[in-house]
């Protein structure tokens, strides 16, 4: 509700009685007329209709209930744009304060990560100068296979040695029923 005073308020309505009484102003009169001084305050009225309705007026309504009461003042022009333009000189302040913060920031960043490189190449080099001092200070070792006198290897066989069958010999004689073995002796099986 207060939110609707304040736009009543900001509509700069002008109560019935005023407007009568005011003589009208021309545009030039109106521009060339200094203030007077500070604005008159304003009452605005929050009233219950007999129907149920709420309004806010600066005019009390007939038959209507009065329920609540603002008195304003209306802000002077000047002060209002003195205001703003304190207001935008903070914000442009408080904004370059940030923007130089995040700077210092972004500087503070990279000079770390370039000493984080600096520090990685120094160990580098220190890595690196160990190992050559060790290389240096390290007695030189020459393992050498021992000493087997030459052979020559003799040449693998062209073709297999000569294998003689075995010379036969006296045969078992077969048991009645059971079949002959395989092999030569098989004829001379079949042929008695």
């Amino acid at each position: 509700m207060h939110r609707l005073a304040a736009l009543l308020l900001s509509l700069a309505v002008v109560p019935a009685g005023q407007a009568a009484d005011a003589p009208a102003a021309s545009p030039a009169s109106a521009a060339s007329a200094p203030p007077s001084g500070p604005p008159p305050a304003r009452e605005i009225v929050q009233q219950r209709l007999p129907d149920g309705r709420v309004i806010f007026s600066d005019q009390i309504q007939p038959g209507a209930k009065i329920e609540r009461r603002w008195a304003t003042t209306p802000e002077d022009p000047a002060e209002a744009a003195a205001r703003r333009a304190a207001s935008q000189r903070e914000s442009d302040a408080v904004s370059e304060r940030i923007a130089r913060q995040i700077e210092r920031q972004r500087e503070r960043d990279k000079e770390l990560e370039l000493a984080r490189v600096k520090a990685a190449q120094a160990q580098a080099e220190r890595d690196a100068a160990r190992a050559r001092a060790e290389a240096e200070q390290a007695p030189q070792v020459v393992v050498l296979p021992p000493h087997r006198p030459w052979r020559p290897r003799p040449e693998p066989p062209t073709r297999p040695p000569d294998i003689k069958p075995p010379k036969p010999g006296p045969q078992p004689a077969p048991r009645p029923g059971a079949t002959p073995p395989p092999g030569p002796n098989r004829e001379t099986a079949a042929a008695s």
